[in-house]
């Protein structure tokens, strides 16, 4: 039976720790859609669509293909989801999907379906596999604050 000496073993320990360790502290998801700078500041008294639970609204000009901000069904002190409207499986600026009232969106050339709500914008439908890029949102002082 093959037996390794202290003097090996330790030191490959320590490499697989640190090797492991480095990978684990990653927690930024890199998604298949091109970084596009977002900075968006906006009130939400004026949209009517993002005061109800399940609304959303779309800004065609901001992102890589737009941006969908959903407002969640669950009431917090940020209900306020905001995602890059490219599907992940088309990767295109132009190829946009498309939001609904049941808090899904779906590609109309893949037909791939994503869900909105609880802030994942996960596929439920493929062929898409990547979630939606999602952007960091805040709500303070009766105003959206979207950023990358």
């Amino acid at each position: 039976m093959f037996h390794l000496s202290r003097k090996i073993y330790s030191p490959l320990l320590v490499i697989f720790f640190l090797l492991a360790s480095t990978n684990a502290c990653k927690d930024e998801y890199t998604s298949v859609i091109p970084s596009v700078y977002v900075d968006m500041n906006f009130p939400i008294a004026n949209m009517i669509e993002l005061n109800i639970p399940g609304g959303f609204y779309y800004f065609a000009d901001k992102g890589y293909g737009g941006i969908i901000v959903f407002r969640d069904l669950n009431d917090s002190s940020n209900p306020y989801l905001a995602y890059d409207a490219a599907c992940t499986h088309e990767v295109s600026s132009t190829t946009r999907v498309v939001a609904d009232a049941s808090g899904i969106a779906t590609c109309p050339t893949c037909k791939s379906q994503f869900i909105l709500f609880s802030g994942n914008g996960s596929p439920i439908k493929g062929p898409a596999v990547e979630p939606l890029r999602q952007y960091r949102t805040s709500f303070i002082g009766g105003r959206i604050i979207i950023r990358n």
